[in-house]
């Protein structure tokens, strides 16, 4: 699964580099570096916000009552 997970956040910043680059953005090796790794960084940021977010809500503990069918609400005021 952390396969995946990496490859996919790899993709994206590799493909945006080469786009980039077979385009002619880039004129030397230095500029490509740069981008790439702003790229890349920006692309680390926003997952590991977003899995920080996403683990924050796991501790989250729901309420303590148990769950109760609208029928037996429903039953109960007819």
């Amino acid at each position: 699964m952390m396969i995946f997970i990496t490859t996919m956040f790899l993709l994206l910043p590799v493909l945006v580099a080469l786009y980039l680059s077979v385009s002619g953005v880039f004129t030397n090796r230095r500029s490509f570096q740069s981008v790439f790794y702003a790229l890349l960084a920006f692309f680390a940021l926003t997952v590991g916000i977003s899995m920080s977010i996403q683990y924050s809500y796991q501790n989250y503990d729901p309420p303590a009552t148990t769950p109760v069918s609208l029928s037996k609400v429903l039953s109960k005021t007819l």
